[in-house]
């Protein structure tokens, strides 16, 4: 038996037992043991008992003082906390933790972080099975009378299996239970629908709201409303209710204000509780939908986080509370929970409220769209709604204006740069420029600011694709420069790409229709063949190459685009498609930088009077996790490359892009960093001299990085990299043979032994991505480029590679 410590009695010393470091003298702690005594006396037994529950009495009385103390500051922020009186009479307290989608092993915690902070309003559902944890923490702080139950507004709702009168019951006592409290402040019908097929819903609403009043007579329920109705429904229950709905419980926030169903409870005395009040970003699996944008990244709604100083949730629940909703943002990391209710003692100014209440786009983030079925009662969302002018997800889209959102609407025509970048005209006869801005690997929400960044500097020359999936983007930039009159239409030159799964005629030509809407413009001037592949098994490609470019074909005498090309295709696949084409391929994009020249390629090409563009100029060091190879070396970090930029005082990226214009390509590097897409365009108006461009041209190390590995399938078309690239694997080099190579060229230019080059396992951590590669180079990036003629030299095009093998099997996705 344990005691924090004894009475001063004899009966003690009896049975005292001595610990080493744990004397009772020191740490309170004193241990009786009965068992070396027999037959102990029945009183010593009671003085031991007692002595040890007086002990933990005072024990725990000093404890839950301390726990008390730190429940103070809640308390404060609970005194402050503004409520809302319902018509049933009871009061509300504005702001609530939301529970839905808190995981279980987590709920427990944040709703008692919540209520130690100030929460009085939970609000719960049978359906997010976290209940019980819900009314561990309730438990746990009532029962030690840190928070008072009757200053709590514990809600649940019923679920959707449970709109029956008896079950309806059941499910309210179980919900107790669960939350362990005798009766619940607010319960609602979480939404009108039970899963019956036919033209009612069954069993009636109207029998699961007299159900809901037989609660309220009982006791067990204070207040009852209900959860994602609308006003119609709402109305029917106030023809035949006798005790009215208190609340309505449904999507706000600035993309779905929710402006005639808030107005019409408030003329009805209905309050209104926003649920999802930041535009419920991680719902989308639940719920899927298309959506332009993000409400927590609009451009608004961080600027009036930034002029508040405070953060972007904290914004959107202020302006909840000011557009007349109680508001139960959910959280489960206790300093958010916490930080979420610094939202009491400031205001959004009339023109931040405003600015944030008239948002064009408007959308229903949490639809309901599970639960229609062409069985009834629910086949639309009008039904499910009742919304008279509902409109389709399609035409909400075709409304959205993006370019509202997020460019700024100071600049002028005189803000965009007019930069004389050099051009060479195509079999076609139309003219591309040499430098354009790559977007493969761009991501989405980085890809629009990035094309806007490269318009304004001068950059004409855009090069997309289908499954890079951020074309969309770039068409927001295009279509707002354009149709602003801040760039015209016929200055630009966009490539687009026709993905492996859309070779057959018709796909080809559904995939540049979805293009062409997606980048939003009425042409390109550019389409390719993205990759020689379909991902078929057997012995040749199916559909065929031919089927494929005379699919394109159709697409030039359409006037769906003015010129075509290819891109990763062989000289002997070219051959193939010069054999039978009437319109003759203006461009082939293929990789080109000093470790793979490509030179019997271009060779070819300029023979044939095909224009190469290079992709991945700067050795595409960030594509090692979609193209497994091992590398002795990294083109960019590379001691001639660098020698070579600390000379000509450029940056190494400078460099490589340079060095491909004199090797007679376009180029497209791409970043999404403003300054590096300016200083990209900084190789205009200078050259490499002889010996430096001879010096990168003439590395013996030779290897493709972007392979096509991911697409040699043992069944066929391609069973190796021959079959692929028509031509035999490159050797390798090794390390010391990469190392010797690079000391015979560094002696041969007379140049002094630079530090010796990282090994490949340091190189490839630091270029994981090819931006940061940047900021190891020397030189900086001046902001703008003069314009100056180029050397003449021959023309030829490349492209970048797939982005589907980063994101899956594209085939059996499609």
């Amino acid at each position: 038996m344990v005691s924090y410590g004894c009475e001063d009695a004899s009966w003690c010393d009896k049975y005292r037992l001595s610990l080493g470091g744990c004397g009772s003298e020191e740490g309170g702690l004193t241990v009786f043991d009965f068992s070396e005594i027999e037959n102990v006396p029945e009183e010593d037994w009671i003085h031991a008992q007692h002595s040890e529950r007086q002990e933990i009495s005072e024990r725990d009385d000093h404890l839950i003082k301390a726990e008390r103390a730190g429940y103070e500051k809640g308390h404060e922020v609970h005194r402050r906390m503004p409520v809302i009186r319902l018509q049933s009479g009871y009061d509300m307290p504005k702001i609530g933790l939301g529970t839905w989608k808190a995981e279980r092993g987590e709920v427990r915690n944040a709703v008692h972080s919540a209520l130690k902070c100030g929460y009085r309003h939970i609000d719960c559902a049978s359906v997010y099975q976290n209940e019980d944890e819900v009314g561990d923490a309730i438990h746990y702080v009532t029962s030690r009378m840190l928070v008072d139950r009757k200053d709590l507004f514990i809600c649940s709702k019923v679920w959707n299996t449970d709109h029956s009168a008896k079950r309806v019951r059941e499910a309210c006592m179980a919900s107790l239970r669960a939350l362990k409290v005798d009766y619940l402040d607010l319960y609602l019908i979480h939404w009108p629908v039970t899963g019956n097929v036919g033209d009612t819903v069954q069993p009636p609403i109207r029998e699961t709201w007299e159900a809901m009043e037989s609660l309220v007579r009982d006791g067990l329920v204070r207040s009852i409303g209900v959860s994602n109705f609308s006003s119609k429904k709402l109305h029917d229950i106030l023809s035949y209710c006798t005790v009215k709905p208190s609340v309505c419980q449904v999507e706000v926030h600035p993309y779905h204000r929710n402006d005639e169903l808030l107005s019409w409870c408030r003329d009805h005395g209905i309050h209104v509780t926003a649920f999802s009040p930041l535009g419920s970003p991680d719902s989308e699996s639940i719920f899927p939908r298309k959506v332009p944008a993000v409400l927590m990244q609009d451009p608004r709604v961080k600027r009036v986080a930034e002029h508040t100083s405070k953060n972007v949730g904290q914004v959107l629940i202020r302006w909840a509370l000011q557009h007349g909703t109680s508001v139960i943002p959910k959280s489960t990391n206790p300093s958010r929970i916490s930080g979420n209710l610094d939202v009491l003692d400031w205001e959004l100014p009339p023109w931040e409220y405003n600015l944030l209440s008239g948002m064009a786009f408007q959308m229903r983030m949490v639809n309901g769209g599970m639960w229609l079925n062409p069985k009834g009662p629910y086949r639309t969302m009008k039904d499910l709604w009742d919304e008279e002018e509902s409109k389709e997800e399609e035409d909400v889209l075709a409304g959205f204006s993006s370019e509202d959102l997020y460019f700024p609407s100071t600049d002028t025509k005189s803000d965009f740069k007019v930069v004389n970048v050099p051009c060479t005209k195509l079999s076609s006869g139309y003219e591309i420029p040499l430098v354009g801005i790559g977007t493969w690997k761009a991501e989405k929400g980085e890809v629009r600011d990035a094309v806007y960044s490269a318009l304004k500097c001068g950059y004409r020359h855009i090069d997309c694709a289908s499954v890079y999936q951020n074309e969309d983007e770039v068409g927001d930039a295009i279509h707002y420069v354009t149709s602003r009159m801040l760039v015209d239409r016929k200055d630009l030159f966009i490539c687009s790409k026709v993905w492996n799964t859309d070779h057959s005629a018709k796909r080809v030509r559904e995939a540049c229709m979805a293009s062409l809407r997606a980048l939003k413009v009425d042409y390109l001037d550019l389409y390719l063949i993205h990759w020689p592949v379909t991902g078929n098994v057997g012995d040749t490609v199916q559909p065929p190459i031919r089927e494929t470019w005379e699919a394109m074909e159709s697409l030039v005498r359409d006037g769906l685009v003015r010129s075509i090309g290819v891109s990763n295709f062989s000289s002997k696949k070219l051959h193939d498609i010069l054999s039978y084409c009437t319109v003759k391929p203006s461009v082939c994009q293929v990789e080109v930088h000093p470790y793979h020249r490509n030179d019997e390629l271009l060779s070819w090409c300029r023979d044939h009077g095909i224009h190469v563009t290079a992709f991945s100029p700067l050795g595409s060091p960030d594509s090692e996790s979609i193209f497994p190879r091992k590398v002795p070396a990294v083109l960019m970090q590379d001691p001639r490359v660098k020698r070579v930029a600390e000379h000509t005082s450029k940056n190494v990226g400078q460099v490589l892009i340079r060095w491909a214009l004199q090797h007679g390509t376009s180029v497209i590097p791409k970043s999404t960093n403003p300054s590096r897409i300016s200083g990209n365009l900084d190789v205009l108006d200078w050259e490499l001299p002889p010996w430096e461009y001879n010096l990168l041209s003439g590395m013996a190390f030779q290897m493709r990085m972007v392979n096509g590995g991911m697409w040699l399938n043992p069944k066929g078309p391609y069973r190796t990299m021959k079959d692929l690239w028509d031509q035999e694997d490159a050797y390798i080099m090794t390390e010391e043979e990469y190392q010797q190579d690079l000391e015979n060229a560094l002696q041969e230019q007379k140049i002094s032994h630079p530090i010796p080059l990282e090994s490949s396992e340091s190189s490839e951590s630091s270029m994981q991505d090819s931006d940061e590669d940047y900021q190891s180079a020397k030189g900086s990036a001046p902001n703008s480029a003069t314009s100056s003629p180029m050397p003449s030299k021959s023309q030829s095009v490349g492209r970048d590679i797939n982005w589907g093998a980063k994101l899956g099997n594209w085939f059996s996705k499609k």
